[in-house]
């Protein structure tokens, strides 16, 4: 449907999209994505530039977002930042001028960017959002809890250590027993000279060993990380990179649990979401070149709905998988064009790479070597 001077404008574009100019369209996209799983949201606003393609975009984090904008009205109202139509459909949102840690931060000083400009991201496959930070889902809010509890836990300890070194400072025995007049002024128990620390008047330094750091302290780290990768849709391998408690079956198995999990985000979330970039750069293609897609003013949605090619994933055992996806081509369970576009190239791109091997092959007189019919598939004893 596109033309060859839309795709080849298109992919020039990709490499300058990003309005920091940091990475390319592939980057942005990881960016949003991340954004998402971690904060629950991410909003991708549309920037108007002065390049050819007058279009870039860029990734803003929910915690922009002037969450405490809060008004009513008999029409259209505010709340949490968003600006809505008195049906409920999203009109603008809000976004602060400056981050929080800027010396002039204002929370009354908002940019207000239509709905039109805003792609907002939700994670709606995962677990709903938290009920403390609405922005925030559950696993990084309790992954930031856990964080919170942890620094605590060792200043309450370095508390209790401090506490023990003064506990067992030498008892000055008085020689006289007078009254308040004859008794010594405190003493410094710290000193600080330079980047040394003197303890005056200690005579042992013992640490401190609490219950809660006692043998079963890696338990309880291992089982709060299960919790947050479960929170998160994910398994707790894949989280921490701890291969020590697996076998095929079981990481095979959680692996295409989560497999699945993605592309349920793929297909319900990414994709309309990348549409409407699609539709912004159509927009912007129309405004800095001369040239216009056949009835697309006329019916837009025909150019609206493309294939999106995710990366392909990888498999455990790939001999196994190429065998399987033999016997699915050979049985027409599945289709060469649906390999060849998993794969990121149309059906003719396939076909025509195969020809020019076979070309190049009979060019230099090289001879398809004969297919072994050996079955070198060993048993696993995990199959089992």
């Amino acid at each position: 449907m596109f033309s060859e001077s839309f795709i080849q404008s298109f992919e020039e574009w990709t490499l300058y999209c990003d309005f920091y100019e940091n990475t390319n369209f592939a980057g942005v996209q990881a960016l949003a994505v991340i954004t998402m799983l971690l904060d629950g949201s991410a909003f991708i606003v549309r920037r108007r530039t002065l390049h050819r393609i007058p279009l870039q975009i860029q990734v803003v984090s929910p915690l922009s977002l002037a969450i405490g904008l809060e008004q009513t009205g008999s029409g259209s109202y505010v709340r949490g930042g968003i600006m809505y139509a008195k049906n409920g459909k999203v009109k603008k949102y809000a976004f602060y001028k400056l981050p929080r840690d800027h010396p002039d931060f204002d929370e009354d000083s908002v940019n207000w960017i239509p709905a039109e400009d805003v792609i907002h991201l939700r994670d709606v496959v995962h677990v709903s959002q938290s009920t403390a930070q609405p922005w925030i889902s559950p696993g990084a809010d309790f992954a930031k809890q856990y964080q919170d509890n942890q620094t605590v836990e060792i200043k309450s300890r370095m508390k209790r250590v401090g506490q023990q070194v003064f506990a067992l400072k030498d008892a000055e025995i008085s020689q006289t027993a007078g009254g308040p007049a004859h008794q010594k002024p405190p003493q410094r128990l710290v000193h600080h000279a330079g980047g040394v620390t003197f303890l005056n008047g200690v005579k042992e330094i013992k640490t401190a060993s609490p219950t809660e750091i006692a043998g079963n302290y890696q338990e309880h780290n291992n089982q709060v990380l299960r919790m947050i990768a479960g929170l998160l849709g994910n398994t707790y391998e894949m989280l921490t990179g701890d291969l020590t408690q697996v076998n095929y079956s079981s990481i095979r198995a959680g692996m295409i649990n989560h497999r699945r999990l993605i592309g349920q985000l793929r297909e319900i979330v990414l994709g309309p979401g990348f549409n409407r970039v699609i539709g912004w750069f159509i927009d912007a293609f129309h405004l800095g070149t001369s040239e216009s897609l056949l009835n697309y003013f006329e019916n837009p949605y025909t150019y609206l709905n493309p294939t999106w090619i995710w990366p392909e994933w990888e498999e455990i055992d790939p001999l196994k998988a190429a065998k399987a996806l033999v016997l699915e081509v050979q049985n027409h369970i599945t289709s060469l064009e649906e390999v060849s576009n998993g794969r990121g190239k149309t059906l003719d791109q396939h076909l025509d790479g195969v020809q020019r091997s076979q070309e190049a092959k009979q060019e230099r007189g090289i001879d398809n070597a004969a297919s072994s019919a050996v079955d070198d598939e060993l048993p696993d004893d995990d199959d089992d």
